[in-house]
């Protein structure tokens, strides 16, 4: 098995520009960003797909990048991840609080590990 954990401070991403924006965020979680009209959520959402996938990276250890990830969530608002448009065996739990952002993946264990 394989953890990561990443942390985001809201004050380190309430300032990106749309290139920053665009580089972190795949075409259907830009989607719904731009549906977001409340500022602060913004933020919480951007950083908390920031840290998901930072996350994710850690547990991967491998070439996989921002574009290549997508974060949903499903009916009940659980998160999961498509990696290059496949949905992916990994655990999520993201969370947020005025200031930060977090973000544990679990990549359960194979015969590989």
């Amino acid at each position: 098995m394989r953890v990561g954990i990443d942390l985001v401070e809201h004050k380190d991403i309430e300032h990106k520009d749309e290139r920053f924006i665009k580089h972190i965020l795949t075409e259907q979680e830009l989607s719904y960003y731009n549906t977001i009209t409340n500022k602060k959520r913004r933020i919480e959402y951007l950083s908390s797909r920031f840290a998901c996938k930072e996350a994710i990276f850690k547990c991967y250890q491998t070439g996989v990048a921002f574009q290549d990830i997508t974060i949903l969530n499903d009916k009940l608002g659980v998160p999961y991840a498509l990696i290059h448009n496949k949905r992916v065996e990994l655990s999520l739990s993201l969370s947020h609080t005025d200031n930060y952002s977090v973000a544990v993946a679990i990549l359960p264990s194979n015969d590989d590990d």
